[in-house]
């Protein structure tokens, strides 16, 4: 069947798990785990996508997407990030290669993407997110952490309880190891398209952001970081001209990201 590598189960989910991997499950879906309501994300790796994955296991020891996104989360809540608490992962390797990859988080209800929460509250509630975002991302980077994959479906808005309420999703492209992409391109798919981009509300986030890298003793020039982040930005929107099924539909971004 081949070699299974389980992180952070329980005795009696780490079968459960096993299973999932064994037969080859592919979903993402809240379901029961054990004793907990959980997100469960459970896909096969086949072809060019296992050779990679593999070599880079190899060479660069980088686990697969989904056991790499259950270290990457452990490190963020261990440095006070606000993630999904992770309950286990694993992957199951044959012939070398990893063949089937599972991740199970802690559901978060009531918890709506950043899109959707800015779309159903005001402009004070706006801003306070806003700004604890930029702070947080400046801390993130601050400790050389990138996420790479830091659009608004991936980060989620908690009830106001008077605490943080950004989290972080779907960690599992980044890490805390050196990367050809530095922070501006975080800041460019964050930047790539929302209702956040209209100009007091960019400026409101880059000069909060600029602040927080000050504070974590880790400055950032702005001017030099906006040129930065528009390069990025511009290779992402490019990368959606050539792959229009990215958009789902959704109208393709505006050309350059200070044209107003």
């Amino acid at each position: 069947m081949g070699r299974i590598l389980v992180a952070g189960a329980e005795a009696t989910d780490r079968n459960r798990l096993a299973g999932l991997l064994i037969n080859g499950e592919r979903h993402a879906a809240v379901q029961d785990f054990g004793e907990v309501r959980a997100y469960v994300k459970a896909s096969g790796l086949s072809g060019s996508s296992a050779r990679r994955h593999g070599l880079r296991r190899v060479f660069l020891r980088i686990q697969p997407p989904r056991l790499r996104e259950y270290q990457n989360l452990n490190w963020l809540h261990a440095r006070l990030f606000q993630v999904p608490r992770t309950i286990a992962a694993g992957v199951l390797w044959r012939a070398g290669l990893p063949r089937h990859q599972a991740l199970v988080t802690e559901w978060l209800p009531e918890h709506p993407t950043l899109d959707d929460f800015w779309r159903s509250t005001d402009d004070e509630q706006r801003g306070a997110v806003l700004d604890e975002l930029a702070r947080e991302v400046a801390r993130m980077h601050a400790l050389r952490f990138l996420h790479r994959d830091l659009f608004a479906r991936n980060l989620l808005v908690g009830p106001d309880t008077g605490r943080r309420r950004v989290v972080f999703l779907d960690t599992w492209a980044g890490g805390p190891d050196p990367s050809f992409r530095g922070p501006a391109y975080d800041l460019a798919c964050l930047f790539l398209d929302g209702p956040w981009l209209e100009p007091e509300w960019l400026q409101r986030f880059v000069d909060a952001y600029v602040r927080g890298r000050a504070v974590q003793e880790r400055p950032v020039e702005r001017a030099g970081l906006l040129r930065a982040v528009e390069v990025q930005r511009t290779r992402l929107r490019a990368r959606l001209v050539r792959e229009p099924e990215r958009l789902h539909g959704a109208e393709l971004p505006r050309a350059t990201l200070l044209d107003r």
